[in-house]
């Protein structure tokens, strides 16, 4: 079972926090005061002596030391305006002299003592001066009193206006830091709601600045991501209608005798098929790359393996686009833990791009070397019109092509660059896109090497 004070709001526990706080340091202030207050002035008003105390004192003694008692000296002080202000203890804290002869004789407890003043005589001995009565030592008169009643009604007032203003502050301050997270609940409920496009305004340098900052960065995510999805969507159901539509129209054409069934025919039908089929392939491969089930089985591979093989793949598609391939691999590279044929298909990727943006009587260059950092990075560049800087940041999104001057009439679906994309990061490699300073563009492969 849940306990009551969990069940309150974060504005009303940290307000009662801040309230049991000021209370407790409120009354432990106000008790420590008030007992130092009480020692000090006790301390003060049994100690308290006037020259003239003083003076007496130091006569009673002389007194004593010459006549060896009181009696003369006691009748002379009690006639006196004040009568006998002091007593005087023995350092057996014994009571040699008090106001009244009750008193003489008494044997005084050492914390008693401890309160007077001390007097030492010529003969070495030390007497101890006490202006109370020993029985009232602790006790005041109604003037002290009063004066104690003040002071403790004072301090229960400068408490009581202390925890009031601390109390007034901490709300103000718990409605300041409070209000930003009630905003950030209110847009939270928001993005739940569907509404992706809402956002918190604050702009604070602090750790609920910091917050904000970082919901904003989740909404625009969620929202480009939601974005992304749809047009995705849209991009999908754009790439299957085509083929799906003309092997419909096909089929419907041979079916009602308005197309005559022939080779031409049936190849037709064959090749939309197939076309049809690498696009679900494709997008299958981006479904596995996003949930990290890619399947990647890696082994002691030369590049130059993987780069002759894709040599001998597309060399019958340069020829017939009349492409000149030119081959710089290092044989002297280090041996890499890959998937050669997820690097293969890289490659092919990259190598189908080329060709389709080279101009026939163009050339492709396929190129492996080992940079200063040690991984080994295969490019691919052409001598084609090369890439616009809008094409440079989104070459690899799905389903993103370029304009018709940049692609041919069967460009594919945009889906290639994207899954050599996520093939290479799967090896934890990395790619990217620039232009040459020559002209064309070129893509560039980083795949980590073995360290000696």
């Amino acid at each position: 079972m849940r306990s009551p004070f969990r069940r309150l709001s974060l504005q009303t526990k940290l307000l009662a926090s801040f309230a049991i706080v000021i209370v407790l340091a409120t009354i432990g202030g106000y008790l420590f005061i008030n007992q130092s207050v009480n020692r000090a002035f006790a301390d003060f008003a049994v100690r308290r002596f006037s020259l003239e105390d003083q003076f007496l004192i130091q006569v009673v003694a002389n007194y004593y030391q010459r006549t060896g008692g009181f009696e003369g000296i006691a009748e002379i002080l009690k006639r006196g305006p004040r009568g006998i202000p002091f007593f005087l203890v023995d350092s057996s804290r014994i009571v040699i002299f008090a106001p009244e002869a009750r008193y003489v004789g008494r044997r005084l407890e050492e914390a008693q003592v401890k309160l007077g003043q001390q007097l030492v005589l010529s003969t070495g001995e030390t007497w101890t001066a006490l202006s109370y009565p020993p029985e009232s030592l602790q006790r005041f008169g109604a003037l002290e009193r009063g004066f104690l009643r003040t002071t403790r009604r004072s301090l229960w007032l400068a408490g009581g206006t202390a925890a009031a203003a601390g109390l007034l502050l901490a709300l103000l301050l718990l409605r300041q830091t409070t209000s930003p997270l009630r905003r950030l609940e209110a847009a939270t409920r928001r993005i739940a709601e569907g509404h992706l496009d809402e956002r918190v305004d604050l702009d604070s340098p602090d750790k609920i600045g910091h917050l904000a900052a970082s919901f904003n960065d989740m909404a625009a995510s969620l929202e480009s991501a939601e974005q992304a999805k749809q047009q995705m969507i849209a991009d999908i159901s754009h790439e299957l209608r085509t083929p799906l539509s003309a092997v419909r129209s096909a089929l419907e054409g041979l079916r009602d005798g308005l197309i005559e069934p022939s080779q031409a025919t049936f190849t037709a039908l064959h090749d939309r098929l197939l076309l049809f089929t690498r696009l679900v392939n494709d997008l299958h491969q981006l479904a596995l790359a996003d949930a990290g089930q890619l399947s990647i089985e890696k082994q002691p591979t030369p590049i130059g393996t993987v780069v002759e093989g894709i040599v001998d793949a597309v060399g019958a598609e340069l020829e017939d686009a009349g492409i000149t391939l030119e081959e710089a691999v290092d044989p002297q590279l280090p041996i890499l833990e890959i998937d050669p044929h997820r690097i293969e298909q890289v490659l092919l990727n990259l190598l189908s791009n080329a060709i389709r943006h080279t101009p026939s009587g163009g050339r492709i260059r396929l190129s492996a070397r080992q940079d200063p950092g040690g991984d080994l990075v295969v490019s691919v560049c052409d001598s084609g019109p090369g890439l616009r800087p809008e094409e440079l940041e989104r070459v690899f999104d799905r389903f993103y092509r370029a304009d018709p001057a940049r692609a041919s009439d069967g460009g594919g679906a945009g889906l290639g660059l994207s899954i050599a994309k996520a093939l290479v990061e799967a090896h934890g490699g990395r790619i990217w896109a620039e232009n040459a300073p020559q002209g064309g563009a070129c893509f560039h492969v980083a795949l980590p090497a073995p360290r000696p």
